[in-house]
């Protein structure tokens, strides 16, 4: 025998719960939307961080190896380190305290909307020796954006390190 059940309602959402949903979804892609938009510039700012490392390493190890080795300011040179977005890595072959173009061996644009600033002991390069000593140029690189920040830190014998920092440190 087979029974069959009927139905005195269709089956379906009512018109609460499918305004409750609708509401949750919304809610749900709200927050992705906001941490998907702070979630770029932060690894803006990690990307950023780890090529300079490396392009201050690289420096450092160019000079041990061949000489005078400068990171200066892509956008005003070495004779100012302003807040930029521009690198520049070089031989200083001629021994004048700036790159020519012909001297420049890396150039490195920070991404989006990613800062770097250089609050140093001296000097408007970083400059570094046969030795891989920057003589007492110890201070900080901060690389920042609207979102997130990070510091490369050089000690007296021009070695970095990488630490955490604040966006408001680089104000």
């Amino acid at each position: 025998m087979i029974y069959h059940h009927q139905h005195s309602q269709q089956d379906g959402f009512t018109l609460i719960e499918l305004l409750t949903s609708i509401t949750v979804a919304c809610i749900l892609s709200v927050c992705a939307t906001h941490t998907w938009n702070d979630l770029i510039p932060r690894y803006q700012v990690h990307t950023a961080t780890m090529a300079l490392h490396s392009m201050i390493r690289q420096a450092r190890a160019g000079a041990i190896t061949d000489g005078n080795r400068m990171l200066c300011d892509g956008q005003n040179g070495c004779n100012k380190f302003g807040k930029t977005q521009q690198v520049w890595m070089g031989f200083d072959q001629n021994n004048d305290g700036s790159l020519s173009t012909s001297e420049i061996i890396e150039h490195y644009q920070l991404p989006g909307k990613t800062r770097l600033i250089w609050k140093r002991f001296k000097g408007d390069a970083l400059v570094f020796h046969n030795r891989g000593n920057s003589h007492f140029q110890n201070g900080s690189f901060y690389l920042c954006n609207q979102v997130a920040a990070r510091r490369i830190v050089m000690n007296w014998i021009g070695r970095p390190r990488v630490e955490t920092a604040k966006p408001e440190d680089c104000n």
